[in-house]
């Protein structure tokens, strides 16, 4: 998947970037960090960011360090897009 950052309608910067396919461990962090923000949505919200993007890629922290902030909000918000789709894709097909 491509992550853009753009201002307006300019990109400023682009990433390719891949998700990896969650192990049932992984699943059940993923899970944790969604369920705490739905309870607490504002409460260590960055970290939870960092958190999510470290369960579901294979970045290393000096990677992940390399992102701007609205980099790793962007892609916080294409794993949780993404997790959804391929959920209510496998629903479907059940």
């Amino acid at each position: 998947m491509v992550i853009e950052l753009k201002e307006g309608k300019k990109v400023i910067s682009s990433r390719e970037v891949e998700l990896k396919e969650l192990n049932l461990t992984d699943r059940g962090k993923f899970m944790d960090l969604m369920m705490d923000f739905q309870i607490n949505p504002a409460k260590d919200y960055f970290s939870r960011v960092i958190n999510v993007c470290r369960v579901c890629t294979d970045y290393t922290d000096d990677e992940l360090n390399k992102f701007e902030d609205a980099e790793l909000l962007q892609l916080f918000t294409a794993i949780i897009e993404e997790k959804n789709k391929k959920k209510l894709t496998k629903s479907n097909s059940d």
